[in-house]
């Protein structure tokens, strides 16, 4: 940390994906303006970080972090493209589900917000292709929620960047339409992303986060029942899985995954039907979605407790001790809001009050003047600032021939922090398994078969010398601590400390 990235400090980390990694930071020399979010392209001159600048910069809406400035930084004679966003101190969207027993009214608050913030992107020429719950982030102090992660989105016109049939996304929230095109064509053809495609992956988000669960896999290698066909019926409302769900939003949600794309909607329609919603459900929306966990971890049967370690708790359940505590902390973040708010509501009405009365009765004059001046002031101040950040985006664009020269200093310490490792303790490694390949050897402590190559317990399978748990309910994508292997999710088993058979008094 400290490394500073042309007029940026970085203070601390916030995450990686595929094509670049997010800091923290501050801008120097104006660190009282509070944090930024700081993206760094992993890969010299990465072109998916031009589309995500054209499009970011067509975007002002209330639930995408605001693009504030995009450059290019010198590391090592190499120029990594970087944007800086406006900081969100949110949660994950599925984060957020599992700390919480949220209801159907607040689903269906945030999910209106989502999709208003993806009606913005499609409006302004461009389709997400990576809507997802890692990619929505709630703000515990007012609810808010927020769109990110563009470095997938495509703008009208623009030219294709990967070889393959399928766009860039997550295998879980591909559409119906784009699967059968990537199995029925091949290279160079491609499959065009749509609308339509950002609103049927934010229905997979929506029946994730209202039952823990996928609905069955789209892959028509796999879908057996044929659900997801031409002519199928699609995967049913997420009230059969979960009744606890107000109707009207599982009718929502089983919309957005229609089968057929002209049936889902647009992103615009489904916000007002959900703000709608909203505003006027009756009470049966404000019963909690998940049921208490009422079961000591001893008697979870092996296959939930790999669900729990997935999800942080059995599907459909939730730990009402640990969830109230959320539930206080939410209440307190909320209350400092509203507090902050009246402050700076009052601050602005005892400027405007003073203004009026210095120039409707001339009292005090000199008091008078000064409070007029300083208004005025203060007004050509946040005019000329806003001037200054319009500009400041081309400033950084720097000739690429001027950017050569680097302080050796800086560039040791970036080298630091960008070739940090993501992981070092084995739960970390297995955590991080999400959407790798079968570990060619076993994790450091993980259960080994014996010298027959048989796992001791009944239902572990050997795979390259480690046992390993299929969960057959879970599909893939395998969150979180899930392998996929031969179409399966599979989960390393440890040797672990038994746990307790009897409850602490």
């Amino acid at each position: 940390m400290g490394t500073q990235v042309e007029r940026w400090r970085v203070v601390g980390f916030r995450g990686r994906g595929a094509y670049g990694t997010v800091y923290r930071a501050e801008r120097v020399g104006y660190e009282e303006a509070g944090p930024v979010a700081l993206k760094l392209a992993l890969h010299p001159r990465d072109p998916r970080f031009e589309r995500e600048v054209a499009l970011l910069s067509r975007l002002r809406h209330p639930n995408v972090p605001a693009l504030q400035a995009h450059g290019v930084w010198t590391l090592g004679g190499r120029l990594h493209p970087f944007l800086v966003m406006q900081w969100v101190e949110g949660t994950p969207l599925y984060d957020w589900s599992s700390a919480r027993n949220p209801t159907s009214r607040q689903v269906t608050r945030l999910l209106a917000q989502l999709a208003r913030a993806v009606e913005a992107v499609h409006a302004a020429g461009g389709v997400h292709r990576d809507v997802k719950g890692d990619n929505m982030l709630v703000r515990p102090g007012d609810g808010r929620a927020f769109l990110v992660d563009f470095g997938s989105s495509l703008t009208e016109g623009a030219a294709p960047l990967t070889l393959h049939s399928f766009p860039p996304g997550t295998v879980a929230y591909r559409s119906p339409e784009a699967w059968r095109f990537a199995l029925s064509h091949r290279s160079p053809e491609r499959y065009v992303s749509r609308p339509a495609d950002d609103v049927f992956a934010l229905g997979m988000t929506a029946y994730r986060l209202v039952t823990d669960e996928y609905p069955p896999a789209v892959d028509p290698r796999v879908d057996k029942g044929g659900l997801w066909q031409v002519k199928g019926p699609g995967p049913g409302p997420p009230l059969a899985r979960n009744p606890r769900l107000e109707g009207r939003l599982s009718a929502i949600i089983a919309r957005m995954l229609s089968v057929r794309p002209q049936a889902r909607g647009t992103a615009g329609e489904l916000a007002e039907e959900l703000e709608h919603l909203g505003d006027e459900a009756g009470p049966e929306a404000d019963q909690t979605l998940f049921q208490w966990e009422t079961q000591p971890i001893s008697r979870w049967s092996l296959e939930d407790s790999v669900k729990a370690y997935v999800l942080g708790h059995r599907p459909g359940r939730r730990p009402q001790e640990g969830t109230r505590a959320v539930e206080l902390q939410d209440a307190a973040a909320q209350a400092n809001a509203k507090r902050r708010e009246a402050k700076d509501l009052s601050r602005a009405n005892a400027t405007t009050e003073c203004v009026q009365r210095s120039v409707r009765f001339l009292v005090w004059p000199c008091l008078g003047m000064a409070c007029l001046s300083g208004y005025l002031l203060l007004m050509l101040w946040k005019d000329w600032g806003k001037h200054e950040l319009a500009k400041e985006p081309r400033s950084l664009q720097r000739d690429e021939r001027n950017a050569e020269t680097v302080d050796g200093g800086s560039a040791g310490l970036a080298e630091a922090v960008l070739t940090a490792p993501m992981a070092h303790s084995p739960i970390d490694r297995m955590r991080a398994g999400l959407g790798l390949d079968m570990p060619k050897r076993p994790f450091p402590g993980q259960l080994r078969p014996d010298g027959s190559g048989k796992c001791e317990l009944r239902g572990q399978t050997a795979i390259n010398g480690g046992c390993w748990l299929r969960v057959a309910e879970v599909e893939p994508p395998c969150e979180k601590a899930g392998y996929e292997w031969k179409g399966g999710c599979y989960y390393p088993v440890y040797d672990m400390p038994k746990i307790p058979t009897s409850s602490p008094p």
